[in-house]
Order: C-alpha cells, then sequence, then structure tokens
C-alpha cells in the first residue's frame, strides 16, 4: 500500500527507479573521453572543458543535501518525474548546441537530475522494502549506480569512434523520454510526507558551503594546492559549512538532519562506502591516463580493459546484497575492503610492459572488493534509521560520498601531476639527447602514477582500520 492506501506494484516502482537511475549515472563519466574533441571543436582550453565536470559535480553536490527536504515535502511521483524532466531538458540543450556554453548550461541542469535521483533511489528502496530484503534490492541499486559510471568510458569510446561528440547526449534522449513516461503510471507516494517550512539560509549556507568546497578540490588539478583559488574556496567552504551546520544541529526539522552522524553504525558504514568509492573513482580517473598516455591505447580501448570489471561488479552487487541480508555487514566490509587494498596495491607497481591481462585482473579485484562493500554498508548504515531518518540519511551519505570523491580524485591528480613535474627531465635534455630524454620523461610519468596509486592503496588501508569498527551482528541481517 502506497501513503494513500492503494495498492501499487513494487516490482515496476523499482524498475523505473532504477531504469532512471541509470540512464542518468551513464552520463557522469561518459564526457572526460570527449574532452580532445570538444577542445579542438570549440577553440577551448583543458581547463575550461573541465568545467563540464567541475559544474556538474557542483550541482550535485548542491542538490542531494536538498532532496531530504524535497522528498519529506513533496509527492515522490512530482519529484522523480521534474529530476527526469530536468535531465531530460539538459540532454535537449547540449545535444542541440551550437557554442561551448549551452553545452555546460545543459551539463549543469542535467546535473539537479542527477543530484535527485541518486539518493531518491536509495531513500525509496530503504523504505519500500523490509531490513531483512533491503540487501539484495540496495544491491540492485548498487548496479546503477556503481555500473553505470564504469561503463561510461567504454560507451563514449565507443560513440566518439562510431558518430559524434553530439551523440553522447542525443542517444540517451529515447530512453529518458520512456522512463519518464513510464514513471507517470508506475511511481506512487511511498515515502510518508511531513510538510515543513523551506529555511532559506540553511539552503544558503549549504549551497556556499558544499559548492565552495567542491570547486576548490575540483581546481587542484588544473591550479595546484597553492593556488589562492584553491586556498580561498576551501576556506570559504569550510566556514559556511559550520555555519550551516550550526544552524541545523538544534533544528526540531532540519533541512539535513546532521544529529544522525551521533550514530555510530550510520557514520561508519558511511565512511566505509564514501572511501571504497573514492579509491574506486580515483583509479578510474587515473588508469585511462596510464592506458592511453603510456601505453598508448585509443579511448574505446582503454575503456574496454575496465570493462571486465565493471561488468564483474554488477554481478557482485547482486550476490552481496543477498549476502549481507543473511550474514550482515561485518564481513563483507571486511572482505571488501581487503579485496579493495588487495587490487589496489599492484597499481602501484606497474612498469611501460605490464602485461594488459595483469592489469584488467588487478581491476576485478578492485571492483569485488567496493561491490562487497558499496551497497551492503548502505543498508547497513540504515538499520538504526526510522521514518523520515532514512531520506536524511541518504542524502548525507550521497553528500559525504560526493565530497570525499571530489577530495580523493582532487589528491590523486595532484600528487600524479607534483610528483611528474619534480622528475621531468629539464628540457636541454630534449636536444642534447632526445633518447635519454624519452626514457627520463616515461620514468617520471611512471613515479607519478605509482604515487596516484599509492595514495589510492592507502584510502583502501584506512577503510579495513573503519571496517574492523563495523559491530558483529548478533542476527542474520542486523547491525546494531
Amino acid at each position: 500500500m502506497d501513503t494513500n492506501g492503494k495498492r501499487y506494484s513494487q516490482l515496476w516502482l523499482t524498475i523505473t527507479l532504477v531504469l532512471g537511475t541509470f540512464c542518468t549515472a551513464l552520463t557522469t563519466n561518459m564526457l572526460v573521453t570527449a574532452y580532445p574533441t570538444m577542445m579542438n571543436r570549440f577553440s577551448i582550453s583543458s581547463a575550461t572543458v573541465q568545467w563540464l565536470t567541475t559544474g556538474s559535480l557542483l550541482v550535485m553536490g548542491i542538490m542531494i543535501p536538498v532532496s531530504a527536504w524535497l522528498l519529506n515535502n513533496f509527492s515522490l511521483r512530482l519529484i522523480y518525474t521534474a529530476a527526469l524532466s530536468c535531465f531530460l531538458i539538459g540532454l535537449i540543450v547540449s545535444y542541440t548546441a551550437s557554442n561551448f556554453q549551452l553545452i555546460l548550461i545543459g551539463r549543469l541542469v542535467q546535473a539537479v537530475g542527477i543530484g535527485i535521483t541518486f539518493p531518491t533511489i536509495q531513500t525509496v528502496l530503504l523504505v519500500i522494502y523490509p531490513p531483512e530484503k533491503r540487501g539484495t534490492m540496495l544491491g540492485l541499486g548498487g548496479i546503477v549506480i556503481g555500473l553505470a559510471p564504469a561503463l561510461g568510458p567504454t560507451v563514449s569510446g565507443w560513440i566518439l569512434d562510431n558518430a559524434s561528440w553530439r551523440d553522447l547526449f542525443g542517444l540517451m534522449i529515447p530512453p529518458v523520454a520512456i522512463v519518464l513516461a513510464l514513471a507517470c503510471y508506475t511511481v506512487r507516494p511511498v515515502i510518508p510526507l511531513k510538510k515543513s517550512a523551506i529555511d532559506a539560509w540553511a539552503i544558503a549556507w549549504s549551497t556556499i558551503g558544499f559548492g565552495s568546497l567542491l570547486y576548490g578540490f575540483s581546481s587542484v588539478g588544473n591550479d595546484g594546492w597553492s593556488s589562492p583559488i584553491v586556498l580561498i574556496s576551501i576556506l570559504i567552504g569550510l566556514v559556511f559549512i559550520g555555519l550551516f551546520v550550526h544552524r541545523e544541529w538544534p533544528q526540531a526539522e532540519p533541512l539535513l538532519n546532521i544529529r544522525l552522524l551521533k550514530i555510530p553504525s550510520f557514520t561508519i558504514a558511511s565512511l566505509i562506502t564514501a572511501l571504497a568509492n573514492t579509491a574506486m573513482i580515483g583509479i578510474q580517473v587515473v588508469l585511462p591516463m596510464y592506458l592511453q598516455n603510456v601505453r598508448g591505447l585509443s579511448p574505446l580501448d582503454s575503456g574496454l580493459m575496465i570493462l571486465p570489471g565493471a561488468l564483474l561488479y554488477g554481478v557482485i552487487s547482486l550476490i552481496s546484497g543477498r549476502a549481507y541480508d543473511h550474514i550482515g555487514g561485518r564481513r563483507l566490509a571486511l572482505m571488501g575492503t581487503f579485496l579493495l587494498t588487495l587490487g589496489t596495491l599492484p597499481f602501484a607497481m606497474l612498469t611501460q610492459h605490464t602485461p594488459y591481462l595483469y592489469i584488467i585482473m588487478e581491476y576485478i579485484v578492485l571492483m569485488s572488493g567496493v561491490a562487497l562493500v558499496a551497497m551492503p554498508l548502505t543498508a547497513a548504515s540504515s538499520v538504526d534509521l526510522t521514518g523520515l531518518q532514512l531520506s536524511h540519511g541518504t542524502a548525507i551519505n550521497s553528500t559525504m560520498r560526493q565530497i570525499m570523491t571530489s577530495m580523493g580524485t582532487a589528491i590523486l591528480g595532484s600528487v600524479l601531476a607534483n610528483v611528474m613535474a619534480n622528475a621531468k627531465p629539464a628540457k636541454a635534455l630534449l636536444t642534447t639527447a632526445p633518447l635519454a630524454y624519452r626514457d627520463q620523461s616515461y620514468a617520471a610519468a611512471m613515479q607519478g602514477f605509482h604515487a596516484a596509486f599509492l595514495v589510492a592503496t592507502a584510502m583502501g588501508i584506512l577503510g579495513m582500520i573503519f571496517a574492523l569498527m563495523v559491530k558483529r551482528t548478533p542476527k542474520a541481517g542486523d547491525i546494531q
């Protein structure tokens, strides 16, 4: 029964949410391989084209904290169809754009929809399924949230090899339109509403705070850690997030119930999932650079290298969800973070001649570990939450993941760039000994990649430490 006492189909509601979120999630990493094409087409710099990712992250970081208030105050059908409509409009704007500015505007509109659909699917699955089935269903949700971005580079590489950059947006328009039509019939009001006044100051503080913090970390790759823009943005972000926390903590009906962070099971599980996601995204950003810049692979071929791990992620997400329903989260957390670390460490020992099969197997181990952690620990974070706390918990979980991923990729990118720059040979050697310059340049690049992969390994180790803090389950499917 929905909140109006009417029957509805859990299956069709779940299918609609999965399809919609898959469409929005697939686009999150698709544009990276199109950057060179767009730079040449519109005569823009790498710093400018990066705004397609940076701007999207900013909007998503702003929308996710607001999503909890939206879900508690408006009909689920209205929220989800509005989110898909924003995404569809953004796709059309980008697809028909005649200049880069319009592409960016369309991308930002898409991000509004993405920022709402990501936490929505998790919240709804937690609400409509009992605790003993949450692991399995969140495992299904984990496929779209983790698998779709992992498939992005492969799909975009194929599109760029066979069509144009416009088709990165255009090919998504028909399926999104179909899901939007489906949502009008299958999405029902299943989340209890509790109307509350909008806190304009809280929205302002969270927008400035999370937006500035994400912008600062996203700018590190181009400007470096010593850049005034980076330092000032991060400082402003921290100050306004502090103001947001100070305002929200005592509120009876907060925009985002950050008091949930006082619940150990919620906080520890959320940190583990955020660390696992950060390590995964960091590897997905750095590994294609190694494959393309050092090994000379095309975007499509580098995407195909990580495809087996991405596909296995989807399979293991379902298995791990069912496993959580029977054995709880502690064992999965320990096993997953161990495999995550085991799969990441060998990347720090790559050479210019490492066999491709070895790289594929490393990535498979890495993605297996992430799949054992992602959705099972999301389910574990919710066991002590009830009612309206579920939507707030999902928003906090998603916000933590978004911020830590931005921080992690910024750290990996800056480590890669700084180590490479410090080890790079003098330009004078290019004319006096070009072969030596080439060899030393490759060596400098490998030092940078090794350092970046070691940072990702450290994230896995930190996740293992937190996994030890997950309490044992006194009975199947429960974490206390």
